[in-house]
């Protein structure tokens, strides 16, 4: 049934499931051959987002520094750990913190969050995570959205400083935003303003028209 699903959606997209998350509606959709997890507005997980972090990750060299710990706030269904770990071959221990519970249920059940190696998934409010978290890691990535906007307190002097406690020395940060309207562009523009207070080295990279991501060293 999968395999008919799969071909099917390269001709028109086919719902496999849908229900409310914790941030709002969410849906499990087969899409070019895909099972994507969307929201109303935006994808969540295995979509454009998973191409967004393919083609950051090539373009950060993330391969290549091979980090020896990670930290995902907003793990979602686990699209950015497969491509850590599946696609580039990285080994190091991963820690997914996601804040929605239904979500955490999808990436388990739908695209077998368990089956990765090394990975330990958290259920929690990432900004409470990053307060009140002691580790640092090598390489940090942060997709907090609630549809096509930043999730509430992201763009918070609080939330930069402590991103910077949880980044390693010499470690990597990679801050995805989205810039469609001004009120966006804005808060992506804060974001980035108040890296700079904490990294030495910032920079933006602009994908698929409307995701800003901010890396930071």
């Amino acid at each position: 049934m999968s395999l008919l699903k799969s071909l099917l959606s390269y001709a028109w997209p086919i719902t496999e499931w849908e229900g409310p998350g914790r941030y709002g509606p969410l849906k499990l959709v087969w899409e070019q051959g895909q099972l994507v997890v969307n929201s109303n507005n935006a994808n969540q997980s295995f979509g454009n987002l998973h191409s967004i972090w393919q083609q950051c990750l090539d373009d950060q060299r993330v391969k290549e520094r091979n980090p020896g710990s990670i930290l995902l706030l907003g793990f979602g269904a686990g699209s950015a750990a497969h491509i850590l770990r599946k696609e580039i071959g990285l080994q190091a221990p991963i820690v997914g913190v996601e804040g929605d519970p239904e979500m955490i249920r999808l990436a388990r059940t739908y695209f077998r969050a368990d089956r990765i190696g090394g990975l330990n998934l958290v259920q929690a409010d990432a900004l409470a995570f990053a307060h009140g978290h002691g580790h640092r890691y090598h390489l940090v990535l942060v997709d907090l959205c609630h549809e096509l906007d930043l999730a509430p307190g992201v763009d918070g002097e609080p939330f930069i400083g402590n991103l910077r406690k949880c980044t390693a020395e010499g470690g990597l940060l990679c801050f995805n935003t989205i810039v469609y309207n001004a009120e966006s562009t804005g808060r992506s523009q804060r974001v980035s303003d108040l890296l700079r207070l904490h990294f030495a080295v910032v920079e933006e990279h602009l994908y698929q028209g409307i995701n800003r991501v901010l890396t930071a060293q």
